[in-house]
């Protein structure tokens, strides 16, 4: 789920709306979430792909709330400051703040399965 969410929030990003001649004041910090956004991407399909190996795969989760939590403190700061920037990021706030709870949740759930495996490998 969180790379189909990383996708649309991609998706939803608007610098990539928006046309090229245009040049507005916060350009650079838009490549900086963008750029954010990217690597949410790759550490989530990284962490799909490492599914037999669990501590690597909670590292990777943990890695990707850090890198999402960033980004949604990033918009949140400058939205403060620029009351335009927050009007087309506000689906982008709301996916992020979802992806990170879903890292949250797939996390435990995934100490709970080394959890029980480990209870399995004891009563051997």
């Amino acid at each position: 789920m969180s790379i189909l969410i990383s996708s649309f929030s991609l998706h939803f990003y608007p610098s990539l709306q928006q046309k090229k001649e245009i040049q507005y004041p916060y350009s650079f910090i838009d490549k900086v979430i963008f750029i954010f956004l990217i690597v949410c991407l790759i550490l989530s399909i990284c962490s799909f792909l490492s599914f037999k190996m669990r501590k690597l795969q909670i590292v990777l989760n943990s890695i990707n709330i850090v890198f999402n939590s960033a980004t949604f403190i990033l918009i949140l700061f400058f939205s403060f400051y620029h009351k335009s920037f927050l009007v087309f990021r506000k689906t982008n706030l709301f996916l992020i703040l979802f992806s990170v709870c879903i890292f949250y949740f797939s996390n435990r759930s995934i100490k709970k399965d080394i959890k029980l495996i480990n209870s399995i490998n004891r009563i051997r």
